[in-house]
């Protein structure tokens, strides 16, 4: 246990702000208290910072602290999405922002009305105050206490699952969101496990810094354990493709240096001027479990509170895998004198120092905000580095049994230099209940860095694709001037499946600029799902973004001469007048019905096809010419469903005479047998005869991720 510091060298606060709270104002008016305590929660961006508190938004401009935008209630990101995420407000929020697309992720519960929903909302830009794409995660159990974590293959969410009428813990439960997807806003769907009822509180890695974690890595996930002085600790790996691939392995335990926890895990802080205890909540691990590559390792750490002699301290660890499981590198009890430290977070910068931010309180000090820290060469288990302070308290908690402090708090770090910690808290302004406010500030440790003077973003657009075995597809790669002036950026791609390469145009480009990532997929390549990364390498710094590729096994066309390149009606089934005509839609020949002087009746041609399990949709090209009326001549395609018995309308009757080609298509399901009829209706009136040409008929393989088909 760290008892005294070895100098007061931790660095003053770069920026030091109100957040939300009592007496807070913004663009959207004035923040009112109506609960507590207070579940701080932020995240800092290039430009933002965004905290969520209780049901409240707030948004930030980093550099003056001024807010840009709210207070507002957390579920007016949901507005117009519909259920229980647009009418309930329920709170339990968390913002992270996600570095690897530039884009932020917002969620909190829905559990004052049933189905039981996990919010989550993604923007749409690098704009926190824009667009979102929305979405709700249904569960039987009540989730409460929701942590969400930033991870190449998904976004991680862990929870304290009770039953339905909350009165018995069901246990920790870990679930993963398909990331990919909602990045583009596409239909998402989750993979949810259940740990037990032995643990509760646990928490998914978080992804800091620029390099991602190694291809195919899991995400961790930990809990303190379920008997004394452990971690718990868990591998979440998801399979989007096959699911029944996904992994969830663990508990593995790792032994810690003895502790107690604080209070018991209870009630028992104390405050100056009131005899009012404040919980510990030391019965959980604190939010978050901050994770970091630095290359020739990987680091992970995460704190609790435990008491330390006669009052509370900081219990912290640094994780670092090892042979395929998380060991305990270094662990110490942050204690250097009698007040009550708790509520804590703690993070890693790119120099490998760790910042921790806690609650300070004590017989003699009302509830304040300290911070404390420790360079990478410092001895190990310590944190020598001093003690800092956010906001001294001027006021103590004194409502009647009013004894909760906050569920969480956050440290994040700044991703424009990958030094700056960021951190907010709760604190009381005046003895009394229902009056907290939030503070928010940064501080740097000096010795970090390079100092990047000239930095870049990068994205991937669209972030999803698919390609076929034998097949291409492309992805823009784009770059943007963080700070400082415009650099060369060299790009290269990793992560690629077996029988994909990827070539950039151009392979390198300047800050502000663009180039085309094409994925190219043999004849062989290996069917599924992976996160191919693209890396920009600049001066001195590097970034990287992902594209979700999936690889799609080659399909033979179930349309036999769909393209009608025989000269022929070769496998369709003709009546009426029906032969060929030259040229077609998109080659030498085209199918047509009806002819140039009048005919009598319906002619058509028609196939069978079986579709495969993958299922898609049919098209086809037609191209009318009606010089007649709707009423009298037509052309109009059905498309039976010989599964089911259903005939569904494949293009309504119709009558032009524009002389263009037009597509026509319908969804087709896998495994079921089709008859696509496709007809001309003439009249037989002299001056007025009908004729219909159709071409290219095919059936595309889940067209919905290949929008350009």
């Amino acid at each position: 246990m760290q008892t005294s510091q070895l100098g007061l060298t931790i660095p003053s606060t770069s920026t030091n702000f109100d957040g939300l709270g009592n007496g807070f104002t913004g663009p959207q008016g004035s923040f009112v208290v109506n609960s507590a305590p207070p579940d701080t929660d932020g995240a800092v961006g290039p430009n933002h910072y965004v905290q969520v508190v209780n049901t409240a938004l707030a948004i930030f401009d980093k550099t003056t602290g001024a807010a840009v935008y709210g207070p507002v209630p957390i579920n007016t990101l949901w507005s117009g999405f519909g259920g229980g995420c647009q009418t309930n407000n329920d709170g339990d929020a968390v913002v992270n922002y996600d570095r690897i697309s530039n884009r932020w992720v917002i969620s909190q519960f829905s559990v004052s009305t049933t189905p039981f929903l996990q919010c989550v909302a993604v923007s749409q830009t690098p704009d926190p105050t824009g667009a979102y794409f929305r979405y709700s995660f249904q569960y039987a159990n009540f989730p409460d206490y929701p942590k969400m974590a930033v991870w190449p293959d998904a976004y991680y969410e862990t929870f304290n699952m009770f039953n339905a009428s909350g009165t018995a813990f069901v246990g920790g439960e870990a679930c993963a969101f398909d990331r990919a997807k909602m990045l583009v806003g596409a239909a998402a769907t989750q993979q949810c496990f259940l740990a037990g009822s032995s643990f509760g509180g646990l928490l998914p890695s978080d992804l800091d810094g620029s390099t991602l974690p190694p291809a195919g890595s899991p995400n961790y996930v930990i809990s303190l354990g379920a008997s004394a002085n452990q971690l718990a600790t868990w591998k979440f790996h998801v399979d989007w493709t096959t699911p029944t691939n996904t992994i969830f392995t663990g508990p593995t335990n790792l032994a810690t240096a003895p502790f107690s926890a604080l209070c018991a895990g209870g009630t028992c802080v104390p405050q100056s001027g009131t005899t009012q205890k404040l919980d510990s909540l030391a019965d959980r691990l604190m939010f978050r479990f901050a994770y970091r590559n630095f290359g020739d390792h990987e680091a992970l750490v995460v704190t609790h509170s435990v008491t330390a002699g006669t009052s509370g301290g900081v219990r912290w660890y640094e994780l670092r895998p090892t042979g395929g499981n998380l060991a305990i590198f270094q662990q110490g009890t942050y204690a250097p004198d009698a007040n009550y430290r708790w509520m804590s977070s703690a993070a890693m910068d790119q120099s490998g120092d760790i910042g921790v931010g806690f609650s300070r309180s004590s017989s003699t000090v009302h509830p304040s905000i300290g911070y404390t820290g420790r360079l990478s060469g410092d001895p190990l288990g310590t944190l020598p580095q001093g003690e800092g302070t956010l906001i001294n308290g001027a006021g103590s908690q004194t409502g009647s049994s009013l004894s909760r402090w906050g569920d969480y708090s956050a440290m994040t770090v700044d991703p424009v230099d990958d030094c700056t910690f960021w951190y907010t808290n709760e604190y009381i302004p005046t003895n009394g209940a229902f009056n907290w406010r939030t503070r928010i500030g940064s501080f740097k440790f000096p010795s970090c860095g390079p100092v990047v003077t000239n930095d870049f973003s990068i994205t991937a657009s669209p972030a999803l694709r698919t390609v076929t075995q034998g097949g291409t597809t492309t992805s823009t790669i784009n770059t943007a001037i963080t700070t400082g002036a415009a650099q060369t950026i060299a790009l290269s791609a990793g992560g690629l499946p077996a029988g994909v390469t990827a070539s950039f145009s151009p392979s390198s480009i300047t800050a502000g600029g663009s180039s085309t990532l094409t994925l190219t997929a043999s004849a062989g390549a290996a069917v599924g799902t992976t996160t191919v990364v693209a890396t920009g390498t600049g001066t001195g710094t590097t970034h990287m973004t992902s594209v979700s590729l999936t690889v799609a096994a080659a399909s033979v066309d179930p349309v036999s001469n769909g393209n009608f390149e025989t000269g022929s009606l070769t496998s369709w089934v003709p009546t009426g007048t029906a032969g060929m005509v030259t040229p077609g839609h998109a080659g030498a020949y085209g199918a047509q019905l009806g002819a140039t002087t009048p005919t009598n009746g319906d002619s058509t041609i028609a196939q069978t096809f079986a579709v495969p399990p993958s299922g898609g949709r049919v098209y086809f090209w037609y191209k009318i010419v009606c010089p007649d009326v709707l009423a009298n001549d037509w052309a109009t395609a059905s498309l039976r469903d010989n599964t089911t018995g259903i005939t569904t309308i494949a293009l309504a009757k119709k009558c032009s005479n524009t002389g263009s080609w037009v597509r026509g298509s319908k969804p087709v399901l896998g495994g079921h047998s089709y008859t696509l009829t496709l007809a001309n209706h003439d009249n037989n009136a002299a001056g007025t005869a009908t004729t219909t040409l159709y071409d290219d008929v095919a059936v595309v393989y889940n067209p919905v991720l290949n929008p350009g088909f």
